[in-house]
């Protein structure tokens, strides 16, 4: 057996780990993109939730607060004293000191979202 019989064998040998190479590239990038995507949504939930809370946290002291906030898709909700925001990527909540019920689905865009204490409640309109 010569140099000349194994050169082949050591072609295909090379071909082989040149492929397996590129689909280990291809999946570490498949694992990234996933992972980058999942914590985006994390992100725009987090975010979504600490503007509304931040309105809602006016009303209480003001009375009422109004602020334009682009929100993901989402719906915004109180019920029995907790404020929540939903998104696909997951729910964040906080009690507040006063009684409320309401729930509003929201498309992703920029919004005008107001908030008014009524009666001892907290009201939301979102346009």
């Amino acid at each position: 057996m010569g140099i000349k019989s194994l050169r082949p064998m050591v072609e295909l040998v090379e071909y082989a780990l040149a492929v397996m190479a590129s689909m280990l590239l291809v999946t570490g990038s498949v694992v990234v993109y996933d992972s980058f995507t999942s914590y985006e949504g994390t992100l725009q939930l987090r975010g979504a939730f600490s503007a509304v809370a931040g309105v809602a946290d006016a009303a209480l002291v003001n009375g009422s607060a109004t602020s334009t906030l682009p929100l993901p898709e989402s719906t915004i909700g109180c019920e029995g004293g907790t404020l929540y925001v939903s998104t696909g990527s997951g729910s964040l909540s906080q009690g507040i000191p006063v009684e409320c019920d309401f729930q509003a689905k929201v498309s992703a865009g920029t919004h005008l979202v107001s908030f008014r204490t009524a009666s001892g409640g907290l009201d939301l309109v979102v346009n």
